[in-house]
């Protein structure tokens, strides 16, 4: 009797341990829990992650930098947001995150600070300050480098914060090429009939380890001209004209879905692209920026606002005899009409007169207008010299005022474009002579030269309407 007393208490001292330290170990943790919360509505909220993407910020308006606290955040006022270096933006706020977002590119490969002030998390007293800095992407073009001495034509890709240039792609007859996504779209050919491929990439080069697709084009024969994609990589399009019989017909726009079946489409009268339609006339075309629209000058100098995707009807903008391009995000367009220079919206069709200062059309030729923001834009112009030759120049307009942007055109050259980059900070200047053909990258503002390449033409070109220049 007296041992099966004493066995009792024994088997139950572990479960006591147990519960004991069940219970301590309850305890802590709802000290520190305690604590935390104790801490946190002391110290306020703490940043715990930044996201965005450094090329787009450089390359597309409406980019945003995500900033995430560690916990929930009252809604935060847009003048709570400090920019440094400052640049347009708006913000919003839900949740934990706050979105900061950018109305223009940014400049390239550099650093903004973005502090939120006031920051305050639900029913806590305490407020604090989050603050991040950002890293811009470098900027770096792609341009045609024709062959010589009977080799293929090269697409190199240089960066402007690096010397030296990669080839990206190469092949015989490359007459145009466009950025698709992580992909090129290659137009080539001799005689008069051209072939379209979507080339993959990976690392910036071309991909080797996939096959290289090859377009089924509307004829046998056909020429390709005026290439376009669009900002989404979802499409792109041409002007295509059948030569199988050795004349040109059924000359007009075709765009390829990238969604679906990848054949090129007429895009009819009506604006929706189809099989057997006749395909609009096309004097000058390209992608509004940001959307899958098109605006089109057709032969007829009629202007029209194409949804690509065939959704929405067609819009008639009137008529001009020239187009210019785009104006920043896209709203508007720069159009030249028989009494002069007009900015476009492209949401309600007003026109409004270009600001042109005396200094930028006192010439006997003037040339493409390029945009570089809402409030600049630059002009070649050039006076006829005694020998019959053209003396060119680059004028920079910002506002009313214009003036001249240091960059040396060679006597015996000819400025064949100048093209912005995607954020305005940069031109590119295409010059042609009996040398060869020469891209200048300089600084849009002071014109100071950033790098050149022997080559034809860059990918920055590729946003401007086709077309020649105007004389």
């Amino acid at each position: 009797m007296s041992t099966d007393v004493a066995a009792g208490p024994l088997r139950r001292r572990p479960r006591d341990r147990f519960r004991r330290r069940l219970v301590a170990s309850l305890t802590v943790f709802v000290l520190v829990g305690a604590v935390a919360a104790v801490v946190g509505s002391q110290q306020g909220p703490r940043l715990r992650d930044v996201s965005y993407d450094p090329s787009g910020l450089v390359s597309r308006p409406a980019q945003r930098v995500i900033l995430t606290a560690n916990q929930a955040l009252q809604r935060v006022a847009a003048d709570a947001v400090t920019v440094t270096p400052s640049a347009p933006h708006t913000v919003t706020s839900s949740g934990n995150t706050i979105a900061v977002e950018f109305a223009g590119p940014l400049a390239y490969d550099r650093s903004y600070e973005i502090a939120v002030d006031g920051v305050r998390a639900p029913g806590q007293p305490a407020t604090s300050e989050l603050r991040t800095t950002i890293r811009t992407g470098s900027t770096d073009v792609l341009a045609l480098v024709p062959a010589t001495g009977g080799g293929k034509d090269r697409i190199v890709r240089r960066s402007l914060d690096a010397g030296g240039a990669t080839t990206v792609y190469q092949a015989t007859g490359i007459t145009e090429y466009a950025r698709l996504g992580r992909s090129l779209v290659v137009v080539s050919g001799t005689d008069g009939s051209s072939a379209v491929d979507i080339v993959p990439l990976a690392g910036g080069v071309q991909d080797d380890s996939v096959p290289v697709e090859h377009l089924t084009l509307p004829s046998r024969d056909g020429r390709v001209t005026a290439l376009h994609v669009a900002d989404d990589g979802a499409s792109f399009g041409f002007e295509y004209a059948d030569t199988t019989t050795g004349q040109s017909r059924d000359v007009g726009l075709y765009v390829v879905d990238m969604t679906g079946t990848h054949l090129p489409l007429p895009v009819g009268e009506d604006g929706k692209a189809r099989a057997g339609a006749t395909p609009i006339t096309v004097a000058q075309w390209a992608y509004v920026p940001r959307t899958e629209s098109a605006l089109v000058r057709t032969g007829s100098d009629d202007l029209v606002l194409i949804d690509v995707s065939g959704r929405v009807e067609p819009v008639r903008l009137g008529s001009a005899t020239y187009l210019h391009g785009f104006v920043g995000s896209g709203t508007s367009a720069v159009v030249e009409t028989g009494t002069g220079i007009v900015r476009l919206d492209l949401t309600d069709g007003r026109r409004t007169p270009l600001v042109a200062p005396a200094a930028s059309t006192d010439a006997a030729y003037l040339g493409r207008i390029a945009q570089l923001d809402d409030r600049t834009y630059v002009r070649v112009v050039g006076d006829v010299r005694a020998d019959g030759t053209l003396a060119q120049r680059i004028v920079r307009v910002e506002g009313s005022r214009a003036s001249r942007l240091p960059v040396v055109v060679p006597s015996d050259a000819s400025v064949t474009a100048v093209c912005p980059s995607p954020n305005g900070q940069f031109l590119a200047v295409t010059t042609r002579s009996a040398s060869g053909d020469l891209v200048s990258i300089v600084d849009a503002t002071s014109g100071a030269l950033e790098a050149s390449i022997d080559a034809g033409s860059v990918d920055w070109c590729g946003a401007l309407p086709s077309g020649d220049e105007i004389g």
